[in-house]
């Protein structure tokens, strides 16, 4: 009887300390496309959050190359995953034009997946994207599109845009878009993951390494503070 007692002891902790592992995690889906898996968002998010000595990040995608939410919503994949768990945050990232040429459809969807991702007890997170290369001047309804559809439904946003804008606007050889001129570089990735970074902990990515995009302490220590400032608005 006593080694039964053990044992039961043991099991019990176990699972106690299982379980506040469990707890620990922070559970993030991304929904998006190609501006969110080139040069992998989510990793270098990782990678941030455990240099920073952050909680556990758990991350999954569903980032098809070029779609809309109103893809995402018809076909089902995204909503089957927002529906398997319980997420902390449900990233939602439109393709890069609709908010300049398909608002409707943008906020509509968007909606839906909000209602689904509050059913499941999570909480939206808005990922709002940059212009071209060639078209800054897009950049201002690209962020207004992101921060009414933020109001309306009460979300959080990660005003990657706007940290792009302000940090070409600081260094106008910083190459932040790929050879396309479309796509994010690996250093626009990274200044996308401190944004996020900043956004979900609320803690300033400031001294974080920036070697997991190739960059030097004095490049990243930049990026760095530009995201930190454009998400508290400083």
């Amino acid at each position: 009887m006593p080694q039964l007692r053990s044992l039961a002891i043991c099991l019990l902790l176990f699972g106690l300390t299982t379980g506040a592992r469990a707890a620990d995690e922070i559970q993030v889906l991304f929904i998006g496309n190609s501006f969110t898996y080139v040069h992998d968002l989510p990793k270098m998010l990782d990678e941030l959050a455990k240099a920073g000595g952050q909680p556990k990040l758990k991350l999954e995608r569903e980032t098809p190359g070029g779609y809309t939410l109103e893809k995402h919503w018809a076909d089902g994949k995204a909503l089957r995953k927002i529906q398997s768990r319980h997420w902390a945050y449900v990233v939602l990232q439109e393709n890069s034009q609709y908010p300049l040429k398909n608002r409707e459809s943008m906020f509509a969807f968007a909606k839906k997946f909000d209602s689904a991702i509050k059913t499941q007890g999570a909480k939206t997170l808005l990922y709002m994207t940059w212009s071209d290369l060639t078209k800054p001047e897009d950049q201002a309804g690209i962020s207004k599109a992101y921060q009414d559809l933020a109001g309306e439904l009460k979300a959080q946003l990660a005003p990657v845009g706007d940290a792009w804008q302000a940090a070409q606007a600081d260094d106008k050889q910083l190459m932040l878009h790929d050879k396309d001129k479309h796509h994010p570089s690996a250093t626009g990735t990274y200044l996308s993951a401190c944004v996020f970074y900043a956004t979900l902990f609320d803690k300033s990515p400031e001294g974080l390494p920036g070697k997991i995009a190739n960059l030097s302490a004095e490049q990243s220590r930049e990026l760095q503070s530009l995201a930190w400032k454009t998400v508290h608005g400083k």
